[in-house]
């Protein structure tokens, strides 16, 4: 990254990287106002438990994972981001912060058929997605694929992060989550819809997960297994 175009922000404590030349003046106003993944920042810090392993799903500019690192609870962090334009602001932002991770550019599906998929990317980075709609975009790049039992059974998570913009429903619809206790989630209902939602809680409760109400605000929602 080139350093002239990089700034940082402070958010919750967190030092985050940012690059002005790629991101919109609205995505800058809102990361520098602190507003950014403030529901999820707001209650990760009291998620995390002492030895746990976190995946975190959809990195974004690591302001999570840098939340996990600080805790000095967990054991092992892995963050996947399928935008190769963030990666360098995610280990930036790890760097900054001290923080310990392996950083992942790829995309993680139930059961990918082709080595690759298209992304479709967008200024305002969190719109970014694996669907070229319900509105345009400013480019699209190839990015690997990486089956989700096959990341499970690498890792070992005992919690998932996860934002991937409504991908979320086809994700948790037909894999074991064996090990995991707590998978942390932004819903996103206006692309879900009401059978999709209902779709993603029933593949929880089949798992024996239930809404956590303690740590959940609005969309993100904590899925805490029954028996942790």
């Amino acid at each position: 990254m080139d350093s002239e175009r990089a700034s940082v922000a402070t958010i919750h404590g967190v030092q985050v990287a940012l690059d002005e030349a790629r991101m919109s003046p609205k995505m800058l106003e809102v990361i520098r106002s602190g507003e950014y993944e403030s529901e999820e920042a707001h209650h990760i810090a009291s998620i995390v438990e002492p030895g746990e392993r976190v995946v975190e799903l959809g990195a974004g500019i690591g302001l999570i994972s840098a939340l996990v690192g600080r805790s000095g609870r967990a054991e092992r962090i892995a963050a996947y981001e399928a935008n190769p334009d963030l990666v360098p602001l995610i280990e930036r932002t790890h760097a900054l912060n001290g923080v310990t991770a392996e950083v992942v550019n790829a995309v993680v599906l139930p059961r990918p058929i082709t080595a690759t998929v298209p992304f479709y990317l967008r200024r305002d980075f969190w719109a970014s997605s694996l669907s070229p709609e319900p509105f345009g975009y400013d480019g699209v790049v190839d990015v690997p694929a990486v089956d989700f039992e096959r990341m499970l059974a690498r890792h070992r998570p005992t919690m998932l992060v996860v934002d991937i913009e409504g991908g979320e429903a086809e994700l948790f619809h037909e894999v074991r989550l064996t090990g995991i206790r707590k998978v942390y989630v932004e819903v996103h209902q206006q692309i879900l819809g009401r059978h999709g939602m209902k779709r993603l809680f029933d593949a929880f409760s089949r798992q024996d997960f239930h809404y956590d109400q303690w740590h959940s605000t609005h969309g993100v929602i904590l899925f805490s297994h029954v028996d942790r």
